[in-house]
């Protein structure tokens, strides 16, 4: 038996796993965060972000946030009612969305320099 893997069910694989990495990422922050008040450890660190490695890792991390988010704000609209038959074009209208404000969002980092 094979399961078919439909818009709902890849939407919802997505949600999941596009929060486990969020929820992995805040130990990262939090790190970061902590040596906040030992400047010399918190500049060390922040050399480090100037890796080419480090910012295609922001970059990952804004193309999850956008899933995460968008995938978000559909679900909710379907848990206040909005009809299951807009399942598919709301998760295609949301990949559009998040396409869109991945590039705007991607853009400064390779055209930039980032930060």
């Amino acid at each position: 038996m094979r399961y078919k893997l439909n818009t709902g069910s890849s939407a919802w694989i997505l949600h999941r796993v596009t929060g486990a990495i969020l929820a992995l990422y805040l130990f990262a922050h939090m790190f970061v965060i902590s040596h906040v008040h030992k400047p010399e450890e918190f500049k060390a660190i922040m050399e480090l972000m100037k890796n080419p490695l480090v910012k295609i890792g922001e970059v990952g991390l804004l193309a999850v946030v956008l899933a995460h988010a968008l995938n978000g704000m559909r679900l909710t609209m379907l848990e206040c009612g909005a009809s299951t038959k807009l399942q598919k074009p709301m998760f295609y209208a949301a990949l559009a969305a998040g396409a869109v404000l991945f590039v705007m969002g991607a853009l400064p980092f390779f055209v930039g320099g980032g930060h």
